[in-house]
């Protein structure tokens, strides 16, 4: 639907985080997490996400999703990407609370 056609206060209101073009990639990075035991790594849900879904992520959009997203980093750690080169990775945990309120709201 073009907004632009209609009058400024006949628009739709704007849809909340969460319901952006993002919204089922970060269900699926929550349920691999979860998977993982509460904690996983940048490469590791890298890997997992471009192997387990239809459209997979470039690199760059998984960690603005990450950064922006019900995260956090809790430390650094030494992986390997698919061509054996070392990379320092970050080690990413759940936000509870974030999910939970976003959790309520939907409901």
């Amino acid at each position: 639907m073009n907004n632009r056609r209609l009058k400024f206060e006949e628009r739709p209101a704007l849809q909340g985080v969460g319901n952006n073009r993002h919204a089922r990639n970060i269900r699926s990075i929550t349920e691999y997490i979860s998977m993982c035991g509460d904690s996983a790594n940048t490469m590791d849900i890298y890997y997992w996400l471009n192997g387990n879904t239809k459209q997979g992520l470039q690199m760059n959009a998984l960690v603005n999703i990450l950064a922006k997203g019900p995260y956090i980093s809790i430390g650094e750690e030494s992986a390997t990407n698919g061509l054996g080169v070392p990379r320092r990775v970050k080690i990413w945990k759940l936000k509870v609370d974030k999910v939970v309120e976003r959790r309520d709201n939907n409901e």
